[in-house]
């Protein structure tokens, strides 16, 4: 338990140093962002890297991560747009999960070769397309042409707005899965406890659903942790794409308008985050490796 307090503490300690240098450094010179209005010369105030440090810990500590760039404070800004992250995340997860697995467990059911080689195919096509152009397919199809569904925005609760891009983020959770999926499930398929399960005359649906299910769950829920981790950090290009109000976007808006205090605070949300998921995920691996047992 120490050892994992200061390991925590360590990763924290540097987080923290690197989110104040890379907002500090990204934000020194905003003069160009005034170049369309004529204005040349900006003033910027010079600070050492010390004093900003310590200044970025007594605004998350003090002041709520301090004030963004239009005056609202970093924290209640970072909180309006986790819970429609959260939403996406969780319609994202639950939708490559169950197409993955739903597939991947039909495969070895009907032990059909030419299914297996379609999933394979599927997930390799939407690995090796950028998710942008998956982005734009869905919304020719779904919105232009079909018109199911609204192109981009959110009403809080309302799944209807996360379809798309819940969609979009889903489709490489699936094509991820389906690859760790396939093998693992036709070598347990092949497998002698398997084998014994069916000289036993053991319904193959039940070998299937369960036995099988069970065997390769353990480690497919790890992977699903750890990619609800890096959706729950943000997804800046496919919430621009459809305007949704998550972190992803509000990352971008910080990168863009050079906001030093939002930048730093997000970089540190991300990171305390995607640390806490990975560390779940490997107690987890060793919990089922029997590690912990």
């Amino acid at each position: 338990m120490k050892s994992e307090l200061f390991r925590f503490l360590y990763f924290l300690l540097l987080l923290s140093c690197i989110s104040s240098f890379v907002s500090e450094f990204h934000t020194k010179d905003k003069s160009y962002l005034y170049a369309d209005v004529g204005i040349s010369e900006v003033q910027n105030k010079e600070a050492d890297f010390l004093s900003s440090y310590f200044q970025f810990w007594k605004s998350l500590v003090f002041e709520s991560g301090g004030k963004t760039e239009n005056g609202e404070t970093v924290y209640s800004h970072i909180l309006t747009r986790f819970l429609p992250t959260l939403h996406l995340a969780l319609f994202s997860i639950l939708f490559g999960s169950i197409f993955a697995f739903a597939l991947s467990l039909g495969v070895t059911y009907f032990r059909s070769k030419v299914l297996y080689d379609m999933v394979s195919f599927s997930s390799n096509l939407i690995l090796s397309t950028p998710v942008f152009i998956v982005a734009i397919l869905l919304l020719i199809l779904f919105f232009y042409r079909l018109e199911w569904f609204p192109p981009g925005g959110y009403e809080s609760g309302n799944t209807y707005y996360v379809v798309l891009p819940g969609i979009t983020l889903g489709s490489r959770v699936y094509a991820r899965m389906s690859l760790y999926l396939l093998p693992e499930i036709h070598k347990e398929a092949e497998s002698k406890y398997v084998q014994l399960l069916k000289t036993r005359s053991y319904p193959w649906s039940h070998i299937v659903g369960k036995e099988i299910f069970l065997k390769v769950l353990p480690i497919a829920l790890i992977l699903l942790i750890l990619d609800f981790g890096s959706l729950l950090s943000g997804a800046m290009v496919v919430e621009e794409i459809f305007f949704y109000p998550g972190i992803g976007k509000s990352l971008y808006y910080s990168i863009k308008s050079m906001d030093t205090r939002l930048l730093a605070t997000l970089l540190m949300y991300s990171g305390i985050l995607f640390y806490i998921l990975n560390r779940i995920g490997f107690y987890l691996q060793r919990f089922f490796s029997g590690g912990l047992l």
